[in-house]
């Protein structure tokens, strides 16, 4: 009970890791994604004396999808218009094209809609999955500049919401019509993660954001001296500084504390995913070094076994593979009941895919089977057919759940020859590096929410305990063995015969021995995947007249009908195919920094774009 606990928290600690980092790779909720991409966003503003600005404004596409253009929306509330001065276009590699105002919606054309609220430009332009698109607005917004009595102001969403998908590699830059303003003071209100460079030198304000999410706004609040743009008409008496001045400082200070309060949130998860690892790592190497170990010595492996194990084929097949039994081991079990006359198998006159019929004549040594003939078959008979017909309206499983039981009762068959402690050990020295692997990359990769440096050293952390925990392994398992004496000498045995088995063609099988115990090794053939190259060579060695006579049971199986048929694969396939079919469903202070939160509310919201 101790230890199934132990484990449920092994659980419980890997979940909440896993959750952790799933939490914080959604960084908002998930919308259905357009079929373009925009990868590369810039804008040029030159502000004029007389309180207008030039735009260049240029958008690079990626497309995933046919579009026959795109569109960009200047919202003008809050200004004195806009005047559109013109559109080039740059497919690929191609060199710019300007584009011309028509109304025949033709490559290369563009229309424009303007009214007091805002100005679209829809641009012409057919592009194809995997086409690059950059597209360059040139225009002037009128009155963008307020002049009040002690300071001129810009303020402006140079990115509005009309967005609907992220803006990545964003740079805008704001040039003013003077050089050395030492009064220049700039803040920019958007995502947390960008930054604003404001140069008094040269009169520019520069913001750089590596992605804008979509249907966010990125605003740029300016206060410069009334002196830059002295031709200015847009004036006010009003008294202005103080409280822009002020109001940029509530936000930056609630700005500035939200970035404390991420960076102490990611910390913590960091902190967190560090005792997960550790916790684990904790677990793996005390409860490792607890359990005993109960040495065995294996025997000289034997090369080649005539011998018929003392076990089923399934559970033969179980033993060599050291894992669930498979259906060829289904197989080798029907061909035990085949020889042992509960079940006649019957291949159809077809010569390119028999159907195979099975016959029941009792009750079988094989459960699965036997679900088979009750629920499938009528009157004691089904074919391989019907079973594919009938896994496909299975919805309840009923198939796959009688092959997982079969599977469990096999296994259990092997317990046995197992010594359950030293296997226990084994299974969990082979999951710990998996586990440790694991969240070792999720412990690494939550280290760049703190920085790059602390995810580098948690790396190296993750692999030197990956490492250590695979080394332990390999140590360990060449002295641990999952079987005790009785095991370790069947398993010697089976492995023997299945090597006999595969290089049988090296061989004269008439000259090991008669038919009757190749008739006994055949369906351990047939769990190991071997019946066709062994009744190859039995046809061979033996003669085909010889094994009519004396392979009463398997030669109209193997022999008798088909060119080539494979009796076991076919049977293999077709169990596989019922089973996975089965239960399956239909279908600062206006300086340099970074940015803060809320708006200044300036104009420019409702600007946008995208892709039709």
């Amino acid at each position: 009970m101790r230890q199934r606990r132990m484990r449920w928290w092994v659980v419980l600690l890997t979940t909440m890791l896993g959750v952790v980092a799933f939490i914080y790779g959604l960084q908002r909720p998930l919308t259905a994604r357009a079929d373009y991409e925009v990868t590369k966003y810039r804008v040029n503003v030159a502000v004029r004396t007389d309180g207008s600005a030039d735009v260049r404004q240029a958008v690079t596409y990626d497309f995933d999808d046919s579009y026959h253009g795109v569109f960009n929306v200047q919202d003008l509330r809050g200004i004195n218009g806009a005047q559109l001065q013109g559109v080039t276009t740059r497919l690929n590699k191609q060199a710019a094209v300007a584009a011309t105002a028509q109304t025949n919606e033709r490559d290369q054309t563009y229309q424009v809609t303007q009214n007091k609220e805002r100005m679209r430009v829809k641009v012409y332009r057919s592009v194809q999955s995997g086409d690059q698109l950059t597209v360059t607005y040139r225009y002037r917004l009128l009155g963008v500049v307020t002049n009040y009595a002690d300071t001129a102001e810009l303020n402006w969403k140079i990115i509005g919401t009309g967005w609907d998908v992220d803006l990545q590699n964003v740079r805008l830059q704001i040039q003013l019509p003077a050089r050395s303003i030492k009064q220049l003071q700039a803040w920019t209100h958007g995502p947390l993660s960008g930054h604003t460079q404001v140069d008094r030198k040269r009169g520019r304000v520069t913001m750089t954001l590596a992605e804008n999410p979509e249907n966010e706004f990125v605003e740029s609040h300016l206060l410069f001296p009334t002196s830059v743009t002295a031709a200015n008409q847009k004036t006010s008496t009003k008294q202005r500084k103080a409280a822009a001045q002020k109001q940029e400082a509530a936000l930056v200070a609630k700005a500035n504390q939200k970035r404390k309060q991420q960076r102490a949130v990611k910390h913590g998860v960091v902190l967190l995913a560090v005792a997960v690892w550790l916790i684990l790592a904790g677990y793996y190497l005390y409860s490792i070094k607890r359990r005993p170990v109960t040495e065995y010595q294996a025997p000289i492996p034997l090369n080649h076994s005539f011998d018929v194990p003392p076990v089923s084929p399934a559970v033969a097949e179980a033993l060599w593979s050291g894992s669930d039994p498979n259906a060829n081991a289904l197989t080798g079990e029907l061909l035990v009941d085949a020889a042992q006359r509960t079940v006649d198998i019957t291949v159809g006159p077809e010569k390119r895919r028999p159907n195979v019929t099975l016959t029941r004549n009792g009750t079988l040594t094989n459960a699965f089977w036997n679900q088979c003939f009750d629920q499938v078959g009528r009157d004691g008979q089904f074919t391989l057919k019907q079973l594919k017909t009938f896994s496909l309206k299975d919805k309840k499983g009923r198939l796959q759940k009688g092959y997982h039981r079969w599977q469990k009762d096999v296994i259990a068959q092997t317990t046995g020859y197992k010594d359950a402690g030293n296997q226990a050990l084994l299974n969990q020295l082979k999951v710990a590096p998996i586990v440790m692997f694991f969240t070792g990359i999720v412990m690494a990769g939550l280290g760049f929410l703190w920085s790059p440096q602390v995810a580098l050293g948690l790396a190296v952390l993750a692999t030197s305990g990956f490492l250590g925990f695979v080394g332990y392994y390999v140590h360990q398992r060449k002295r641990v063995h999952a079987l005790n004496d009785r095991g370790l000498a069947l398993v010697n045995q089976i492995n023997g015969l299945q090597r006999m088995l595969k290089d049988i063609g090296h061989f004269n099988t008439a000259q090991v021995g008669d038919l009757v115990l190749w008739e006994q090794l055949l369906p351990y053939a047939a769990a190991f995947g071997l019946a066709k190259q062994v009744t190859k060579q039995l046809a061979v060695d033996f003669g085909e007249a010889a094994l009519e006579t004396n392979f009463i049971v398997y030669y109209p199986l193997f022999y008798a009908n088909a060119v080539n048929f494979d009796l076991s694969s076919t049977i293999n396939h077709s169990v596989n195919n019922a089973v996975s079919s089965s239960g399956a469903m239909s279908n600062t202070a206006g300086g340099s920094g970074g940015f803060s939160g809320g708006s200044s509310g300036g104009f420019g919201g409702g600007s946008g774009g995208g892709a039709f």
